[in-house]
């Protein structure tokens, strides 16, 4: 099969129902849910033409700090070099193969093989290779590099050659993410961990409140879905923001800011401000902090999430209260499951032959958009 055909488990016109005008629209057929051929040739279709996130640039400040990310089954590693340049290469020894770096993140002079020794300078450059012929060309031999970019602190990283540059892919960025310190926020919690269902199930559920009734009644009580607006666009940005309810603040166990500084624009502080940047990264800017859900889709059925909560960097400058943070900390623990479990369950019956696409709701502008864009490149 071509690089870029179809899997057979899906039709050009199934996803054309999808590019159909909203109020005729159907969803993306069952078989995108769970159909391995189809997760397979997402690499080559969504993914290799993405700039995706893998980290903060404050864990890569110092030479010699990386950082190791996971992108479809690929090791990379990006880190600071001797000159402070940042840089990014697969995490794969040139002789044998063999991973370099184990772990998150750590700190070190060289990268050295743990196999046969072979020795790579921070550039990527190769310094040493043990029992190598006379006539061995170690210039030619270094680390296979991987384009990486920074934008408000955030480490971005393309595999796609053809990809444009970061600042020319992120297109019309929302409003209120320019508008808000990010690049010196700094990160008071993260947490992971896998979900049993796919990446777009993930994604659709982040794009439409409709839910919060049934699944989030805390959420629904702070941010009733009836006041979400959605914000669309053709760039790799979606986005949605809900207005607080009377007397409510911020989004937290106890509804108030607690003494946490804002982090978001004045205009910006009586809504919460949601934005997924395709294909996979999704974030939500409250006024006194900001979330980022990063997802790494691991097997058609299986998705890897790093969630991780920021806030204003004077919040670490001074010693706020513990209970400030768990606040807000602990009232997305809770959230977070509800929406692993619902899309967990929602895995099991995408799968059904009892299942088929239907309409969108009126309220499902965002998931249509985001699932046109999906289908875009499954045709493209």
């Amino acid at each position: 099969m071509h690089p870029f055909a179809l899997p057979s488990s899906l039709s050009s016109a199934e996803l054309e129902a999808v590019l159909a005008p909203f109020e005729r629209a159907h969803g993306l057929p069952a078989a995108a849910y769970h159909d391995r051929a189809v997760f397979d040739r997402e690499r080559a279709l969504i993914f290799d033409r993405a700039w995706l996130c893998v980290g903060r640039e404050s864990d890569v400040t110092h030479p010699g700090e990386w950082l190791r990310a996971a992108v479809l089954g690929e090791g990379i590693v990006v880190v600071r070099g001797a000159d402070l340049v940042l840089r990014a290469f697969y995490n794969v020894c040139r002789h044998r193969g063999l991973p370099l770096l184990d772990g998150p993140c750590g700190r070190q002079q060289e990268l050295q093989c743990p196999y046969h020794g072979w020795t790579y300078e921070l550039t990527g450059a190769l310094r040493s290779a043990p029992n190598a012929h006379a006539s061995f060309d170690h210039s030619a031999h270094g680390l296979a590099p991987v384009r990486v970019e920074v934008w408000q602190g955030f480490v971005f990283v393309t595999e796609g050659r053809d990809v444009p540059a970061l600042a020319e892919f992120l297109g019309d960025v929302p409003p209120w993410l320019t508008r808000a310190p990010l690049a010196h926020a700094e990160r008071v919690h993260s947490s992971e961990y896998e979900v049993a269902a796919n990446w777009k199930l993930l994604v659709e559920n982040f794009q439409e409140s409709d839910h919060f009734t049934r699944i989030h009644p805390a959420l629904e009580r702070l941010t009733p879905n009836g006041a979400a607006r959605s914000r669309l666009s053709r760039g790799p940005w979606l986005g949605g923001t809900m207005t607080f309810a009377d007397g409510v603040e911020t989004v937290s166990k106890s509804g108030k800011r607690s003494g946490r500084p804002f982090l978001a624009s004045p205009e910006y502080r009586r809504q919460v401000s949601d934005a997924m940047m395709f294909p996979t990264l999704l974030t939500s800017l409250q006024p006194d902090y900001f979330l980022t859900y990063r997802l790494t889709p691991l097997a058609a059925e299986r998705t890897h999430v790093i969630a991780d909560t920021f806030m204003h960097a004077s919040v670490v400058g001074r010693s706020i209260d513990a209970e400030a943070v768990a606040d807000v900390v602990s009232f997305w623990e809770v959230v977070n499951a509800e929406d692993r479990a619902i899309c967990e369950r929602q895995q099991t019956g995408v799968r059904s032959r009892g299942y088929s696409p239907t309409m969108y709701s009126a309220v499902e502008d965002g998931v249509h958009a985001f699932d046109c864009r999906v289908a875009e490149a499954y045709l493209s």
